[in-house]
Order: C-alpha cells, then sequence, then structure tokens
C-alpha cells in the first residue's frame, strides 16, 4: 500500500530550504562526501515531487546510512569528538529528511534540525554566525507553522511572517534568560579543534621565522585597557622567553634542577618565593596597566601581556620569566584579564642555574662576535656600558631593517655582524644577546608583538601578525632584567610608528608594503571605515555577550537588585518573566478587539456602508447577493451593476486556488465606483 504523504504542499520547499541551511556550516568546513549526499538527498525528494521517482526503501536508506558512518570514521579516524560528531549528525539529519512522509516525520526533522544549527556555535561565535543560526530557526519555525496548517488558501510567505513574528517576540524573553539565569560553562568552551593547524608564533626563533610571521595581517588579539594607556613604544607584548641556543636556533628552557612548581605559579596553589616578592612589590608600585585581552585561536598555550603580568583570572600561569601559559592551547577565542607593573621587574632574582643558562652559548658559533664582545668587555666599566657600545655598533655600521634579508651561511652570527648586515627583528635581537652572553651579560630574546592600532570607533587596540617582534632582555645587577631593543638603534621608525611606517621608509619597504597589501584602518576609505565598524561590532559582541561570564553577570546582578542571592534572583526572574507575559497577553488581547478588516471585507463594508448612507439602513450579516438584491429593490437602474459587482466579488472571494491579484482588486473597485455613481 502507498504511502500518502502528509506534508502540505506549501510547507515542502521551507523543509528542504531549511535542511539545506542548517546543514551549511557543516558542509563548508566538512568533508565533500556531505555536500554531495546532502545534493542527493534533495534530488530524491525533488524526483519524488514531481512523481517520477518512489521514495527509496528500507535496504536503501539502510546502504545509505551505513555509507555516511562509514565516510565519517574514514574523514575523521572517529565516530566521537565534536567534529566527527558533529558532521554525522548532520549526516543523519540530512538521511532523515529522505524519510519524511507524515506530519510527525516532519516534527522529527525540524526539531532535530534546531540542535543542528545550534550545534554551528561550536565552532564559531562571531556576530553573523549567530544573526546565521536566527535565521535558520526562523525558517525551522516556518516549517512548523507550515505542517499545522491546512492546504486550504494557505501562503507559504504567510507562514514565513508568521515566524519571524514569533521569533522577535522570543527575543526579549531570550535576553531576560541570559541576563538573570546563573552562568554556566558554555557549550563552546570544549575543546574543538585540536587538529586544526597552528597559527602565529611559534616556540622557537630561527633566522628568517618571524620576517615570514610579519607578511600576514591575520589578528593575532585584542587588547582593551581599563585606565591608562602606554605608548606605543612601551606596548611590547610578551609571548615566549627564549633562552637556549644551539648555534641557529633560540628555544625556550627551563634551569637545570628547577620543578615546574618552582618555576610556574597557578593561581591557587603554594607561591614560590619569587612571586611572594612580586606580589610584595605589586602592593607597593603605583604605575600599573589594567586591561583586557581577547586573543584569537593559535592552538598553542602562551599568551601575551606587557611586563610584569599578574593574571587575574584562573585559567592560567604565570613563569618566573614573566611569560603567561594557558592552562590548555587556545582553540577558541580566549578573553582574560590582566594587570601588569612593569617595575616589578628588579625584585625577580637570578640563581645560579639561571645565570647559568643565561650565558650558554655552543662553542662553535660566533667565533669573530665572541672577540668583538670580549673587546667591549675589557674596555666597559659595566654591563650597561656592554650593552651601550653593542647598540652604538648597529647605529654606527651600515646596518638595515629590511623584511627579505639574505639567506645566511652556516654560522648566522658572524655572516649578519660582518657580512650582510641586512636583518629584521630577530636578526638583531639574537646576534645582540649572543653579544651580551659572550661579553659576560646574561641575555636571553623575548618575542611577542609590539605596537598595536586602535580602533577609532572604540577604545580597543588591534595586534596583528606582522607587528610580531623579537627583543632582548639584559641582567642587571640591583636592576633586575631590563629590556633592551637592538631594532630601534637601526630602525627607530619601526617602536614608535610601526612596521608599515620603518617599511615606508626603508629602501624596499614601498614596494614590499604594496605586494603585502598590510594596510590599517588608518588608510581612509570606504573599505577602512566598513573594516572598523566590523571589528568594533566584533569586539563589543566577545566583551558584552560571549564574556558575560558569573563574575560578569556577579557585578551587573549586584548593580541591578542589591546582594547577589538564589532567592532574589528567582524573584527577579519571575518578575520579568511575569511583565513580558502580561505585555504579551495585553498585546494579544488588543489585537483581538481591534481585528482588522482582509481585502475582501473592506471591499463589502465599502459599499454597504455607501448604500446605507445614500437610502434605507441596511441590517448587516447580508450576503454579497441579498446586498445585491437590496440595492436594485431602491435603485432599479442599478440592479445590473449591483449584479456584475456581486458576481465578480463572489469569484474572487470564494475562489480556493488563488488570491485576488493586482489587476483584478483593480477591476473589482471600478464596478463599486461605477456602481456608486448609481447611487446618487
Amino acid at each position: 500500500m502507498a504511502r500518502i504523504y502528509q506534508v502540505p504542499s506549501h510547507t515542502r520547499i521551507w523543509l528542504a530550504l531549511a535542511v539545506l541551511l542548517c546543514s551549511m556550516p557543516q558542509l563548508v568546513k566538512g568533508p565533500l562526501w556531505q555536500a554531495g549526499l546532502l545534493l542527493l538527498v534533495i534530488l530524491i525528494r525533488w524526483l519524488v515531487e514531481l512523481q517520477r521517482l518512489t521514495l527509496p526503501g528500507r535496504i536503501v536508506r539502510s546502504l545509505l546510512l551505513i555509507g555516511a558512518v562509514a565516510l565519517t570514521f574514514y574523514s575523521f579516524g572517529r565516530l566521537y569528538g565534536p567534529e566527527a560528531g558533529v558532521a554525522l549528525l548532520v549526516s543523519l539529519f540530512a538521511l532523515k529528511y529522505l524519510e519524511v512522509v507524515q506530519q510527525r516525520d516532519a516534527y522529527v526533522v525540524i526539531v532535530l534540525g534546531y540542535f543542528v544549527c545550534a550545534t554551528a556555535l561550536l565552532f564559531s561565535q562571531t556576530p553573523g554566525m549567530f544573526l546565521y543560526v536566527i535565521l535558520c530557526m526562523t525558517v525551522l519555525t516556518s516549517c512548523l507553522v507550515g505542517i499545522n496548517h491546512s492546504d486550504t488558501r494557505a501562503n507559504g510567505l504567510l507562514h514565513g511572517k508568521r515566524a519571524l513574528v514569533i521569533t522577535l517576540q522570543s527575543i526579549p524573553l531570550m535576553m531576560v534568560l541570559f541576563l538573570l539565569v546563573p552562568r554556566v560553562a558554555p557549550l563552546w568552551n570544549m575543546q574543538v579543534g585540536g587538529d586544526k593547524a597552528r597559527t602565529g608564533m611559534s616556540d622557537s626563533m630561527s633566522p628568517g621565522q618571524i620576517s615570514e610571521l610579519s607578511e600576514s595581517a591575520e589578528l593575532a588579539f585584542r587588547v582593551d585597557f581599563q585606565g591608562e594607556v602606554p605608548p606605543r613604544a612601551q606596548r611590547y607584548w610578551r609571548g615566549l622567553t627564549l633562552s637556549h641556543y644551539d648555534g641557529r636556533t633560540w628555544q625556550q628552557a627551563v634551569p637545570q634542577g628547577q620543578s615546574e612548581s618552582e618555576y610556574l605559579y597557578r593561581r591557587g596553589s603554594e607561591k614560590p618565593d619569587w612571586y611572594q616578592e612580586l606580589e610584595n612589590r605589586r602592593s607597593s608600585e603605583q604605575k600599573r596597566y589594567l586591561y583586557e585581552v581577547i586573543a584569537e585561536p593559535s592552538q598553542r598555550r602562551w599568551l601575551f601581556s606587557l611586563a610584569v603580568p599578574f593574571p587575574l583570572d584562573g585559567d592560567m600561569a604565570l613563569a618566573k620569566d614573566m611569560r603567561l601559559v594557558a592552562n590548555q592551547p587556545v582553540s577558541q577565542r580566549l578573553a582574560y584579564r590582566v594587570e601588569s607593573i612593569p617595575a616589578a621587574t628588579e625584585v625577580i632574582g637570578l640563581t645560579s642555574q639561571e645565570r647559568q643558562l643565561m650565558l650558554s652559548l655552543p662553542q662553535s658559533a660566533g667565533r669573530k662576535a665572541r672577540g668583538l664582545a670580549h673587546q667591549w668587555r675589557l674596555e666597559s666599566s659595566s654591563a650597561r656600558d656592554i650593552a651601550q657600545r653593542a647598540l652604538r655598533y648597529f647605529r654606527d655600521q651600515p646596518f638595515h631593517y629590511t623584511l627579505r634579508p639574505p639567506r645566511l651561511t652556516a654560522d648566522p652570527v658572524d655572516d649578519f655582524l660582518f657580512r650582510t648586515r641586512r636583518g629584521f627583528c630577530e636578526h638583531y635581537a639574537s646576534s645582540f644577546t649572543f653579544l651580551m652572553r659572550a661579553a659576560g651579560v646574561p641575555a636571553r630574546v623575548v618575542v611577542g608583538y609590539q605596537g598595536g592600532e586602535q580602533n577609532d570607533l572604540g577604545t580597543h587596540f588591534l595586534v596583528r601578525q606582522y607587528d610580531a617582534h623579537a627583543w632582548s632582555e639584559i641582567w642587571l645587577d640591583g636592576e633586575g632584567w631590563i629590556r633592551v631593543d637592538p631594532t630601534g638603534a637601526v630602525a627607530p621608525d619601526r617602536i614608535e610608528l610601526g612596521l608599515r611606517e620603518a617599511l615606508e621608509n626603508s629602501e624596499d619597504g614601498r614596494d614590499l608594503l604594496a605586494d603585502l597589501g598590510l594596510r590599517s584602518f588608518s588608510d581612509g576609505g570606504l573599505f577602512a571605515k566598513v573594516s572598523q565598524w566590523m571589528d568594533y561590532v566584533d569586539f563589543r559582541w566577545q566583551t558584552w555577550v560571549l564574556g558575560y561570564d558569573s563574575a560578569f553577570q556577579s557585578d551587573f546582578l549586584e548593580n541591578l537588585i542589591g546582594a547577589v542571592t538564589p532567592v532574589r534572583i528567582a524573584i527577579a526572574l519571575i518578575v520579568a518573566v511575569a511583565m513580558l507575559m502580561g505585555l504579551y497577553a495585553f498585546f494579544l488581547l488588543w489585537q483581538t478587539g481591534n481585528e482588522k478588516l482582509t481585502l475582501m471585507e473592506r471591499e463589502y463594508w465599502r459599499l454597504h456602508q455607501r448604500a446605507s448612507e445614500r437610502g434605507r439602513p441596511l441590517v448587516a450579516g447580508l450576503t454579497p447577493m441579498q446586498l445585491c438584491e437590496a440595492i436594485s429593490d431602491q435603485w432599479p437602474k442599478a440592479a445590473v451593476a449591483a449584479q456584475n459587482w456581486a458576481k465578480y466579488y463572489q469569484k474572487l472571494h470564494y475562489d480556493p486556488l488563488s488570491l485576488p491579484d493586482k489587476q483584478q482588486r483593480r477591476h473589482l473597485r471600478s464596478l463599486r465606483n461605477r456602481l456608486y455613481k448609481l447611487l446618487d
């Protein structure tokens, strides 16, 4: 026995559109076979609609199911986890659409669709994705409206209008629940994208590595200062400290004999001695910067901050070398608050193991550089004097700052210092640190970002990949670790103005800027204005919506209801929801008492009122033909015109196939106007 398709015809296009839209985010980033599977399902449904094909039987559907599961396992290597789980869910969602026959099947697809469109927020939480999910939910609601409407005089566009009204009505309630319901960790806090390619800065530095990174204009992180903002020349965003050098590459290292608990402090754990000294200086020091950083996904654990950072959030740690470390790789946008006190660096001591590490050099590297450093040591009275001699050497000799330096030989330090003398920031930081160590001054390389560009529409700064930078730190007795940036001795514009301005002033910079497309908001034009607005909206979305955590909510509720207790929150929630429901009820009652007439009803009552005004009052409730007879009795000469109007009116009003179009309405109005003239 053939199965009868119970879904109304005017809803089928909405259902197909809902399946397509809800699956689209996964299809864009997922394997190609998923798009092919969905297209196959939609093609089959279309042929079924045209009665050129019957719905596949149980065997075919089972084979498609087995194939979807097998391909998911082949593409992801597993059937569990966020990526594989969502891919499998979307595939089963498409196959379920192939089974829709009865109304309850449509209900299952619609309810499943709400869940599928929400999974898109696992991988992207941008404002655009949020609006897209709202669109998908509106289309699904249109399907829900349509399957509960009969085929008689139904209009698919009317379903969309009603669904839009329902969605708009739900927004105030959604906002109340968002603000008042106690915050829990959102679903997108789970670690997704762990197998994605890593982006941004790596955990080592070799010649040419940062210059390659600086050819990208992608966003690294945003910063929003609360209070005083340091000048651009002081905005050094440290990410990694590199202490071990093998002759070509600088890498991270921990002094021999030190455990992680001694070198790394996490909130809530036992405080090591060096952190207690920092805290004592923190309470007495006045010069400080308070800011929030929103880091882009990098799949790495290191974070960026000014010196010396004190983390205000519990999901990160502070290392003794003044770098922040996240507890998990940053696979999604991460917001964290930091307080930095630059002067606190002088209280951090230097153990004998650390001094040994900060002076270590490979025996075979930089023989000529060692000789130069040894000469400076003999001629200098202090470590600061040695550093000044090195900076003077970079200024006096014909060194050049370039993003595309020549390739170095097997001994990068000597080759750069005495032959090519053309390099980017990593060349200067590496060679300067080598010279300092060779002269007996403890030194290390720090890599991160320098500068940042402010969005004129707000107060936050954007730090991009082309702001990547490397500098040095040297240890001075009584002063602690002191930042020294040898790049500033060769290209001071890089520190004061930024990479783009520095390249514009260099010999090959302007052509390079055009090739790389490194442009900023300040370049002007319509595109720059649009970019500023998009960045501002995205930043506020991140801080106000995604950043609305339990601490933020606690502060908000404390200002709203005073002391935050479960009872007060429950009362506020009940009152707010009751007020909204009361407004909705009032609106519905007002709509019921002021129902608008349809087009055909207005046409009827206009003629009824005109006939009542010109002759004897007519009773209400007359049919179109009874109204025609009443007019004919009072105005015999208008009988033919009244009959023409009544017949045409009935034809349009009771036609179950379609609503009257514009031309038909105009003709009906002309018949009524012709009848008006005969009533005078």
